[in-house]
């Protein structure tokens, strides 16, 4: 078991082997499921790509006991996610991938922000025009990719879908903090048979295929990295979980983005 509880900023332990995770008994235990590879292979390059049963593990609003309050004042969810380090078929281990509502009596969706706890993350951000349209009519505007390491903070900017990808040959463990008044949504993501890009392994390395289930033509991936936004509570040196729980108020993009986008954005620099 890894102790990662300097970097979560809350008790926590990381079994390598199993991707399980062990709690304090001072935190409040999670909401707990799964994503098992019959439900993966429907965003796969290879649909009968073989692999373990279960891929990933999700575990849904979780805090200290004390902390619990967040949630219900400031409609903030804390969550982590634990992925095995499996190739499946030539494609890296991924998340089904999914994008998030518009807020209602707005234009903007909802972002979120995820920390890596363990490993290193790989996330494709991609914004469409149309999320309606058949396969082979959706038209991607922009993709966006940032490799994290762990302890660095990354936002996914409102109206971007977000995968992420883990080409490491050990496990990944990430945690997000996201607004509790939606639901993520993921049919066509499902329909498009994934992201635009798909993440292969190519002579040891990764490499990038577009997916022909979109509109010919999809942009080229810009690069970015992630950067400390101390106005959001993003810094290196502070665990995510506690910035927040310190101070909620820097987290209040996650509920109202359209006051904050230039913060938002000047977490990516893009390459």
């Amino acid at each position: 078991m890894v102790d990662l509880s300097d970097l979560a900023g809350y008790p926590l332990k990381f079994d390598e082997q199993t991707c399980g995770i062990s709690l304090g008994p001072q935190m409040r235990m999670p909401q707990y499921s799964t994503r098992e590879l019959p439900e993966l292979r429907k965003v796969l390059e290879d649909r009968q790509a073989a692999g373990p049963d279960v891929i990933y593990w999700m575990y849904r609003n979780t805090c200290r006991k004390t902390d619990a309050g967040i949630y219900e004042a400031f409609d903030l969810r804390y969550d982590l996610s634990s992925f095995r380090p499996v190739m499946l078929g030539r494609e890296y281990m991924k998340t089904s991938g999914h994008y998030h509502p518009v807020i209602p009596g707005h234009k903007v969706a909802y972002p979120e922000i995820y920390e890596v706890l363990y490993g290193e993350a790989l996330y494709i951000m991609q914004k469409v025009t149309d999320f309606g349209a058949p396969p082979g009519e959706v038209e991607v505007e922009d993709v966006i990719i940032a490799r994290v390491k762990a302890g660095q903070k990354i936002i996914m900017p409102e109206g971007y879908g977000h995968v992420t990808v883990n080409t490491l040959d050990r496990p990944l463990l990430m945690s997000n903090w996201v607004s509790g008044r939606f639901s993520s949504f993921y049919g066509s993501v499902v329909e498009c048979q994934g992201f635009a890009w798909w993440v292969v392994e190519d002579g040891g390395r990764p490499s990038y295929v577009p997916n022909p289930n979109y509109r010919a033509g999809v942009p080229q991936p810009r690069i970015a990295e992630p950067r400390e936004v101390p106005e959001l509570g993003i810094i290196w040196d502070q665990p995510m979980y506690l910035a927040c729980a310190e101070a909620p108020e820097k987290f209040e993009f996650l509920n109202d983005p359209a006051r904050w986008e230039r913060q938002m954005w000047a977490n990516l620099e893009i390459q």
